[in-house]
């Protein structure tokens, strides 16, 4: 379904009761449903998925085997076209040749990040915490086909002491990555997890969610470390992969498009924050 379409869906009270009214028929009547009602788009799935063979076409994940949750596999194909957050395309190879001795990613989802950076780091440790324990396995079938899964430790929520007790073990050159839906405001804060002061951070903050977020986190962080803050920009043509599926591109450009929506709320930012020299630090902090 086009993003479009589904905020529209929500602007309606009559449409939105008809969904909620289709969510609660069984999983095998609604995939016929979905179908019917949008042919166009789950054919266009089903060729993305097909011809990838499920592996990433693009971007610094290219080759992962990826196993994505069902409603993944039907609305963010971005991930399979490696258009997901092509904002940070170039902080994550820099991620990368910092050859981090530990990350921790809070808010994995289906474990894109967690398994992509596995793979492409071979000497790093990865947690992947999150929350929604029904994509424990989706982590874990992703892990396993690249190889990665003996690096990979899966857990749920993440509070401020489990936090403080990873940080506490990890090495020196250590990574958060966090996705948490606005729950970055509680939990990256220096004064809960002290620890944060001397590990550097990439996180998504949602500022729809909570007000101010992003603006919360430089003020919390600028003094100990390097601040970068990127915005998200608009999907265009010229995003969709290179050679993969030409004719799809050619033919159907705004569908092409669509496909790469990553469906969200507002106007989306992310901050990496790298870790001053931890004497600095210290004396910032102090």
């Amino acid at each position: 379904m086009r993003h479009a379409t589904w905020l529209k869906i929500e602007a309606s009270p009559f449409w939105y009761g008809v969904y909620r009214g289709y969510r609660t028929l069984p999983g095998g009547a609604r995939a016929p449903l979905r179908w019917l009602t949008m042919p166009r788009w789950h054919l266009a799935v089903l060729l993305v998925r097909t011809a990838s063979r499920n592996r990433v076409v693009a971007g610094p994940f290219r080759g992962m085997k990826l196993a994505l949750s069902g409603l993944s596999g039907r609305h963010l194909l971005g991930y399979i076209l490696g258009s997901q957050e092509r904002e940070l395309h170039e902080v994550i190879d820099r991620v990368v040749a910092r050859r981090y001795g530990a990350m921790f990613n809070v808010g994995a989802a289906d474990g894109y990040y967690a398994v992509g950076l596995a793979r492409r780091c071979p000497s790093t440790r990865v947690a992947a915490f999150e929350a929604l324990t029904e994509l424990h396995p989706v982590i874990a079938r992703s892990a396993a086909a690249n190889g990665v899964g003996g690096r990979i430790a899966i857990a749920g929520t993440c509070d401020a002491a489990q936090l403080r007790d990873a940080l506490d073990a990890a090495p020196s050159e250590t990574l958060v990555l966090m996705d948490i839906e606005g729950g970055e405001v509680g939990l990256l804060d220096p004064k809960l997890v002290p620890q944060l002061r001397q590990v550097d951070i990439l996180v998504e903050t949602h500022d729809a969610f909570v007000a101010g977020a992003t603006e919360t986190l430089i003020d919390r962080f600028w003094q100990t470390h390097e601040v970068e803050c990127y915005s998200a920009q608009p999907r265009i043509l010229d995003d969709f992969p290179a050679g993969f599926l030409p004719f799809l591109k050619r033919r159907f450009p705004r569908l092409a498009v669509d496909l790469m929506s990553e469906r969200r709320t507002g106007c989306q930012r992310w901050l990496f924050l790298t870790a001053k020299r931890n004497d600095a630090a210290g004396t910032a902090a102090g």
